[in-house]
Protein backbone atom coordinates (compact mmCIF):
# COMPACT_ATOMS: atom_id res chain seq x y z
CA UNK A 1 0.00 0.00 0.00
CA UNK A 2 1.65 3.54 -1.05
CA UNK A 3 1.96 5.69 2.06
CA UNK A 4 0.42 9.29 1.95
CA UNK A 5 2.33 11.87 0.41
CA UNK A 6 4.14 14.74 2.69
CA UNK A 7 1.87 17.71 2.93
CA UNK A 8 4.22 20.71 3.00
CA UNK A 9 3.28 24.19 4.35
CA UNK A 10 0.98 23.38 6.76
CA UNK A 11 1.01 25.72 9.05
CA UNK A 12 -1.07 24.98 12.99
CA UNK A 13 -1.23 28.63 13.97
CA UNK A 14 -3.47 28.95 11.02
CA UNK A 15 -6.99 28.96 10.42
CA UNK A 16 -8.45 25.43 9.26
CA UNK A 17 -9.43 26.13 5.71
CA UNK A 18 -5.97 27.10 4.90
CA UNK A 19 -4.35 24.31 6.33
CA UNK A 20 -7.16 21.31 5.17
CA UNK A 21 -7.34 23.18 1.18
CA UNK A 22 -3.43 22.35 1.88
CA UNK A 23 -4.11 18.42 2.72
CA UNK A 24 -7.08 17.91 0.26
CA UNK A 25 -4.95 19.56 -2.66
CA UNK A 26 -1.93 17.02 -2.54
CA UNK A 27 -4.61 13.95 -1.70
CA UNK A 28 -6.20 15.08 -4.50
CA UNK A 29 -3.41 15.09 -6.28
CA UNK A 30 -2.75 11.66 -5.14
CA UNK A 31 -5.60 10.32 -7.06
CA UNK A 32 -4.70 11.73 -10.24
CA UNK A 33 -1.38 10.69 -9.90
CA UNK A 34 -2.78 6.88 -10.87
CA UNK A 35 -4.36 8.48 -13.83
CA UNK A 36 -2.04 7.24 -16.53
CA UNK A 37 -2.32 3.62 -15.04
CA UNK A 38 -6.22 3.54 -15.11
CA UNK A 39 -6.39 1.87 -18.82
CA UNK A 40 -4.23 -0.91 -18.01
CA UNK A 41 -6.12 -3.74 -16.13
CA UNK A 42 -3.14 -5.51 -15.34
CA UNK A 43 -1.79 -2.93 -12.92
CA UNK A 44 -3.44 -4.40 -9.64
CA UNK A 45 -0.91 -2.46 -7.49
CA UNK A 46 -1.77 0.54 -9.15
CA UNK A 47 -5.28 0.29 -8.54
CA UNK A 48 -5.32 -0.64 -5.60
CA UNK A 49 -3.10 2.43 -4.36
CA UNK A 50 -5.27 4.48 -6.46
CA UNK A 51 -8.21 3.28 -3.92
CA UNK A 52 -6.64 3.48 -0.76
CA UNK A 53 -6.55 7.27 -2.04
CA UNK A 54 -10.11 7.69 -2.56
CA UNK A 55 -10.68 6.19 0.59
CA UNK A 56 -8.02 9.19 2.27
CA UNK A 57 -9.86 11.42 0.16
CA UNK A 58 -13.19 11.20 1.33
CA UNK A 59 -12.07 10.32 4.71
CA UNK A 60 -10.57 14.16 5.22
CA UNK A 61 -13.33 15.64 3.29
CA UNK A 62 -15.81 13.91 5.57
CA UNK A 63 -13.75 15.38 8.40
CA UNK A 64 -12.97 18.76 7.02
CA UNK A 65 -16.55 19.57 5.33
CA UNK A 66 -17.83 21.82 7.58
CA UNK A 67 -14.90 24.61 7.18
CA UNK A 68 -15.75 24.94 3.81
CA UNK A 69 -19.24 26.89 2.18
CA UNK A 70 -20.12 24.39 -0.52
CA UNK A 71 -22.11 21.64 -0.59
CA UNK A 72 -19.42 18.15 -0.67
CA UNK A 73 -22.05 16.25 -0.55
CA UNK A 74 -22.29 14.99 -4.10
CA UNK A 75 -18.53 14.93 -4.23
CA UNK A 76 -18.80 12.33 -1.30
CA UNK A 77 -20.95 10.39 -3.01
CA UNK A 78 -18.87 9.88 -6.50
CA UNK A 79 -15.73 9.75 -4.52
CA UNK A 80 -17.67 6.82 -2.41
CA UNK A 81 -18.61 5.29 -5.72
CA UNK A 82 -15.27 5.16 -7.19
CA UNK A 83 -13.83 3.55 -3.92
CA UNK A 84 -16.27 1.02 -3.64
CA UNK A 85 -15.63 0.10 -7.22
CA UNK A 86 -12.02 -0.21 -6.88
CA UNK A 87 -12.49 -2.31 -3.74
CA UNK A 88 -14.68 -4.81 -5.58
CA UNK A 89 -12.18 -5.00 -8.58
CA UNK A 90 -9.61 -5.41 -5.91
CA UNK A 91 -11.47 -8.44 -3.97
CA UNK A 92 -11.73 -10.15 -7.29
CA UNK A 93 -7.55 -9.71 -7.72
CA UNK A 94 -7.23 -11.33 -4.19
CA UNK A 95 -9.71 -14.23 -5.18
CA UNK A 96 -8.72 -15.09 -7.93
CA UNK A 97 -4.99 -16.14 -7.75
CA UNK A 98 -6.21 -17.76 -4.89
CA UNK A 99 -8.53 -19.66 -6.68
CA UNK A 100 -5.68 -20.63 -9.49
CA UNK A 101 -3.32 -21.82 -6.90
CA UNK A 102 -6.25 -24.37 -5.23
CA UNK A 103 -6.52 -25.76 -8.30
CA UNK A 104 -2.75 -26.17 -8.72
CA UNK A 105 -2.58 -27.60 -5.07
CA UNK A 106 -5.46 -29.95 -6.17
CA UNK A 107 -4.29 -31.26 -9.24
CA UNK A 108 -0.87 -31.81 -7.60
CA UNK A 109 -2.60 -34.23 -4.92
CA UNK A 110 -4.07 -36.02 -7.60
CA UNK A 111 -0.81 -37.11 -8.58
CA UNK A 112 0.75 -37.83 -5.68
CA UNK A 113 -2.55 -39.93 -4.82
CA UNK A 114 -2.11 -41.36 -8.39
CA UNK A 115 1.47 -42.18 -7.84
CA UNK A 116 0.68 -43.79 -3.91
CA UNK A 117 -1.67 -45.83 -5.23
CA UNK A 118 0.10 -47.60 -8.26
CA UNK A 119 2.83 -47.81 -5.68
CA UNK A 120 0.40 -49.96 -3.39
CA UNK A 121 -0.92 -51.74 -6.29
CA UNK A 122 0.89 -55.74 -6.55
CA UNK A 123 3.40 -55.53 -8.77
CA UNK A 124 1.97 -59.11 -10.27
CA UNK A 125 -1.37 -57.07 -11.53
CA UNK A 126 0.60 -54.34 -12.69
CA UNK A 127 2.46 -56.88 -15.16
CA UNK A 128 -0.63 -58.95 -16.41
CA UNK A 129 -3.04 -56.86 -19.01
CA UNK A 130 -5.98 -55.46 -16.49
CA UNK A 131 -9.06 -57.32 -16.45
CA UNK A 132 -12.28 -55.33 -16.07
CA UNK A 133 -12.45 -56.35 -12.49
CA UNK A 134 -8.60 -54.76 -12.00
CA UNK A 135 -9.99 -51.66 -13.56
CA UNK A 136 -12.81 -51.04 -11.69
CA UNK A 137 -10.93 -51.97 -8.41
CA UNK A 138 -8.42 -49.24 -9.33
CA UNK A 139 -11.16 -46.86 -10.62
CA UNK A 140 -13.28 -47.03 -7.07
CA UNK A 141 -9.88 -46.46 -5.25
CA UNK A 142 -9.39 -43.61 -7.03
CA UNK A 143 -12.72 -41.82 -6.86
CA UNK A 144 -12.17 -42.32 -3.40
CA UNK A 145 -8.95 -40.95 -3.50
CA UNK A 146 -9.47 -38.02 -5.87
CA UNK A 147 -10.07 -34.48 -6.11
CA UNK A 148 -11.85 -34.59 -9.49
CA UNK A 149 -15.31 -34.21 -7.56
CA UNK A 150 -14.43 -30.59 -6.23
CA UNK A 151 -12.56 -28.99 -9.07
CA UNK A 152 -16.09 -28.22 -11.21
CA UNK A 153 -17.71 -26.38 -8.58
CA UNK A 154 -13.91 -24.44 -8.22
CA UNK A 155 -13.39 -23.83 -11.62
CA UNK A 156 -17.20 -22.44 -12.15
CA UNK A 157 -16.16 -19.77 -9.56
CA UNK A 158 -13.04 -19.28 -10.57
CA UNK A 159 -14.88 -18.31 -13.98
CA UNK A 160 -17.19 -16.52 -12.62
CA UNK A 161 -15.12 -13.97 -10.46
CA UNK A 162 -12.96 -13.17 -13.36
CA UNK A 163 -15.65 -12.44 -15.05
CA UNK A 164 -17.21 -10.33 -11.95
CA UNK A 165 -13.35 -8.57 -12.09
CA UNK A 166 -13.88 -7.74 -16.35
CA UNK A 167 -17.24 -6.09 -15.86
CA UNK A 168 -16.03 -4.34 -12.90
CA UNK A 169 -13.02 -3.07 -14.25
CA UNK A 170 -15.16 -1.88 -17.52
CA UNK A 171 -17.26 -0.29 -15.27
CA UNK A 172 -14.93 1.55 -13.07
CA UNK A 173 -12.96 3.27 -16.90
CA UNK A 174 -16.17 4.24 -17.44
CA UNK A 175 -16.93 6.37 -14.30
CA UNK A 176 -13.27 7.24 -14.73
CA UNK A 177 -13.60 8.91 -18.07
CA UNK A 178 -17.25 10.44 -17.02
CA UNK A 179 -14.81 12.08 -14.29
CA UNK A 180 -12.28 13.31 -17.19
CA UNK A 181 -14.95 14.66 -19.58
CA UNK A 182 -16.54 16.38 -16.18
CA UNK A 183 -13.81 17.45 -14.81
CA UNK A 184 -14.44 16.30 -11.96
CA UNK A 185 -10.85 17.28 -10.31
CA UNK A 186 -11.54 20.76 -11.41
CA UNK A 187 -15.13 21.28 -10.08
CA UNK A 188 -13.92 19.72 -6.49
CA UNK A 189 -10.63 21.85 -6.08
CA UNK A 190 -13.32 24.56 -7.05
CA UNK A 191 -15.51 23.77 -4.50
CA UNK A 192 -12.56 23.74 -1.67
CA UNK A 193 -11.04 27.01 -3.31
CA UNK A 194 -8.08 25.22 -4.28
CA UNK A 195 -6.28 27.47 -7.53
CA UNK A 196 -4.67 26.07 -9.98
CA UNK A 197 -1.53 27.35 -9.34
CA UNK A 198 -1.99 25.72 -6.04
CA UNK A 199 -1.90 21.80 -7.37
CA UNK A 200 1.25 20.42 -5.35
CA UNK A 201 4.13 20.24 -7.89
CA UNK A 202 3.72 16.52 -9.74
CA UNK A 203 5.81 13.47 -8.01
CA UNK A 204 8.09 11.63 -10.55
CA UNK A 205 6.39 7.53 -10.30
CA UNK A 206 7.32 4.87 -12.53
CA UNK A 207 3.98 4.00 -14.42
CA UNK A 208 5.08 0.17 -14.33
CA UNK A 209 6.14 0.49 -10.60
CA UNK A 210 4.54 -2.45 -9.02
CA UNK A 211 2.52 -3.80 -11.60
CA UNK A 212 1.70 -7.28 -12.63
CA UNK A 213 1.12 -6.92 -16.14
CA UNK A 214 -1.04 -4.25 -18.61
Amino acid sequence: MAKPRPVAGVDPARRVRPNARRILATRIDEVWSYSDDVTHPGRLRQLHDMRIGFKRLRYLIEIFGDAFRADLTPFLEEIRMMQDLLGDIHDRDVQVPMLQDHLERLATDDAERARDLLARTPPATRARPSSERDYRRFAAKWERSSTSARRPGIMALLERRTQERDELYARFLTEWRRFEDTDFRGRLESALGIRPDERPAPTRRSPRSGATGD
